[in-house]
């Protein structure tokens, strides 16, 4: 019996066995000793994997350019959009080999996170400086990871068109959930790029009332030349999810055999829930267009320029030659890129200023609605009393239109930095019922809102030594007059025993308004109407990494004054104190030939617990082994856990979309485990994951919040291919 069928054998016997624990221990360690001394030194990235890292909602870190001899050879390059300027980023495109399974399951998107406990869920980050500024449109927030931003949306320039798509499933016919996301887009010559993205969830979930549906999708393109340069985006949300408030009996998870009927247990579709037939929808659509036009000059070549010209062409068609070499065709060759005659080709353009400008569209609109009868003995008030089941509807609308005149950076010897200005107009337009009659709230209430805001850059993105970024915003006109924000950030990188170091430091100033439907709104269950102060905050971090040994650490004071929170009543409240909260974070891999471990540690505290508690400590580690089988496909077997300490968690109200503080129940204190196996073979990369297999030996506490449960133990299983030929 060769080696490949001894894996599938050692498979098998795990999943028929008793005691899956030692199965699946059993399978790592016969695995381990068969195939380690196969292992490719090639196989797999260098570097750790990083939840956070892989949240596509999110900025990356570094305002550092990767390697100028590597821009222009990659065949795939992407970059995100600096707010309201435009400004490209290069951001790391999805190549990793390692950890698929991990980064398609909600915890994937953190190291700790609440939700309701179905992908595609209402989500909540546990690490309090990971949370965003809220939206207006607050109803809107529980979807950041899904909704995709001019910031953080990808924007593309590739030499051949280029598809990833990926299809997650895990559990039956009538749990079963579903995604299908991907990517397509491809170059029209050397300036333009048009593509698609879309993201389809639909998922039935694994209890009573606990579907969703999610669809978003999105039409973007760039236009790239010296002069002149333009990005646009459309995008579109439809969100749909079913709200079951929680279970009204948590002994089902955590004495399930109460409950048991003869020899078999109660199905979790069966078990009670706060109510039934309830749902919240959010849909929304972007509409973005930033472009420039840059004012400069040509310039010949210098001797070191058009030695790096020759290195990267050189550099280029070795990479399509590896390539070629290691995905061949069926004997039809790669069509050549047209040569156009370009009068500058042996030329630089030297940009010396930039005019600026940017338009934004957005939109949301959210109704919260019921066919449950019984829903009203859930809730203390109800300023609607003719209508017989709820029905809330709000919607808000934002229009920003931003002019900027910018310098540039390194059009002198002198010009170390770039300097820009930029004026910024906003309108806003809020609707939802308001108080038409005496116990009715009908007819729909319009409030208008508009702010000017003048600000400035300085920044300096190019070279290796040091790099910083500073912006200032101050609100001079409108409806938030006196709103300031002051952002900075410096990272310098050197190089400790020959390898890459950096440290970087990070804060920030903020005077902000609250956000408007935290200062009013009207609904069948919930009303308020508050004249809140401005929220003070300001924040002070760094962070230090070395290559060497796989570490970075991280640690940062942020003091909020007028913080507001959600109380017990699920109603909005201003804190006049000062709230402190201290972060500091650690992450360690370590790689020993066919080994690997990684591992991120948080540990935070909030002055006061009261208005804001958090896990003191939040944890993930994941130890595996890669092996390659035949040469061409790469095996990663391995397993991790979740795990934060015990906390009074915040509890989701679907009326209102917002995660509310609770002090009667704590959650926390389980670790969750996930096996996993995950394959790539050359483009594609598809996984197998033993999800909450920690339900066979610890305590079923395995709740994300009060009274949501996360999914029992399920097999899940994706695929992910790419296509970039």
């Amino acid at each position: 019996m060769n080696r490949r069928h001894c894996v599938c054998s050692i498979l098998y016997l795990c999943l028929k066995s008793r005691h899956r624990l030692y199965g699946l221990l059993l399978c790592l360690l016969c695995v381990t000793t068969s195939f380690a001394q196969e292992r490719s030194r090639g196989s797999g990235r260098r570097g750790g994997f990083s939840l956070t890292a892989r949240n596509a909602a999110q900025l990356p870190d570094s305002l550092l350019v990767p390697d100028s001899t590597h821009i222009g050879i990659k065949r795939i390059n992407g970059y995100h959009l600096t707010d309201k300027l435009g400004d490209r980023i290069l951001a790391p495109m999805d190549t990793n080999r390692l950890n698929t399974a991990n980064s398609t399951l909600m915890e994937g998107r953190g190291i700790a996170g609440a939700y309701t406990g179905n992908i595609g869920s209402p989500y909540q980050s546990r690490i309090f400086s990971e949370r965003k500024e809220e939206r207006d449109f607050i109803f809107a927030d529980a979807f950041d990871g899904d909704i995709i931003t001019p910031t953080n949306g990808y924007f593309y320039d590739v030499k051949v068109p280029y598809t990833h798509i990926l299809y997650t499933r895990a559990g039956g016919s009538t749990k079963r959930e579903e995604q299908l996301k991907g990517v397509l887009t491809s170059n029209f010559g050397k300036k333009i790029n048009v593509g698609v993205d879309f993201n389809y969830i639909y998922s039935r979930g694994q209890y009573t009332s606990n579907n969703n549906k999610l669809l978003t999708y999105r039409l973007f393109g760039n236009y790239l030349s010296d002069r002149y340069e333009a990005h646009a985006h459309l995008r579109n949300i439809n969100f749909i999810q079913n709200e079951n408030g929680g279970l009204t009996d948590d002994r089902y998870i955590t004495s399930p055999d109460d409950f048991e009927d003869g020899r078999r247990g109660v199905d979790s579709k069966s078990y009670p829930t706060r109510f039934t037939n309830t749902w919240n929808r959010v849909r929304g659509k972007n509409v973005f267009l930033t472009h420039r036009y840059n004012f400069g000059f040509y310039r010949e070549m210098t001797e070191n320029e058009a030695k790096r010209k020759q290195e990267k062409e050189a550099q280029r068609e070795a990479l399509k030659k590896q390539q070629a070499e290691e995905n061949p065709s069926t004997g039809r060759k790669e069509p050549e890129e047209e040569e156009v005659e370009d009068a500058h080709a042996n030329e630089v353009f030297v940009p010396v200023a930039s005019i600026i400008h940017t338009i934004e569209y957005e939109d949301f609109r959210r109704r919260f609605i019921s066919k449950d009868m019984g829903i009203d003995t859930c809730y203390v008030n109800r300023y609607d009393t003719v209508g017989r089941v709820p029905n809330d509807v709000s919607s808000a609308w934002n229009l920003k239109n931003t002019v900027a005149l910018s310098l540039r950076e390194g059009f002198q010897d002198w010009a170390k930095f770039g300097l820009t200005a930029f004026v910024s107009f906003e309108k806003r337009n809020f609707k939802m019922p308001g108080d038409s009659a005496k116990g009715a709230i009908r007819n729909m209430q319009k409030y208008d809102e508009y702010a000017t805001f003048l600000g400035a850059e300085l920044a300096k993105r190019r070279g290796s030594l040091l790099t910083y970024q500073g912006r200032g915003e101050f609100c001079v006109l409108g409806d938030d007059i006196g709103e300031l924000r002051l952002t900075g950030l410096v990272k310098t990188r050197f190089h400790l025993f020959k390898r890459e170091a950096s440290i970087q430091a990070d804060g920030y100033i903020k005077n902000l308004r609250p956000a408007f439907f935290q200062r009013r709104y009207s609904s069948r269950y919930f009303f308020w109407d508050n004249d809140w102060k401005n929220i003070q905050r300001v924040y002070v971090g760094g962070t230090v990494s070395w290559e060497q040994t796989r570490t970075r650490f991280s640690a940062g004071v942020e003091s909020i004054q007028n913080h507001i929170f959600f109380n017990k009543k699920g109603l909005p409240e201003q804190f006049g104190n000062n709230l402190q909260v201290v972060t500091a974070r650690l992450r360690q891999d370590f790689r020993f030939k066919a080994f690997g471990w990684d591992n991120e540690l948080v540990y935070q505290t909030s002055s006061n617990k009261q208005v804001l508690d958090l896990p003191q400590l939040s944890l993930y580690s994941n130890m595996y082994v890669t092996v390659r089988l035949a040469k061409v496909l790469m095996v990663q077997i391995g397993a991790d856990v979740h795990y934060f300490t015990e906390y009074y968690a915040p509890y989701y109200e679907p009326a209102t979309q917002q995660f509310i503080n609770q002090d009667h129940i704590k959650i926390g204190n389980y670790p969750l485990v996930n096996a996993y196996v995950n394959f790539h073979l050359k483009q594609a990369r598809f996984f197998v994951t033993g999800y909450n297999i920690s339900k066979l030996f610890a305590s079923p506490n395995y709740f994300s919040m009060p009274h949501y449960p996360i999914n029992p133990m399920v097999v899940k299983l994706g695929v992910a291919v790419k296509f970039n030929n």
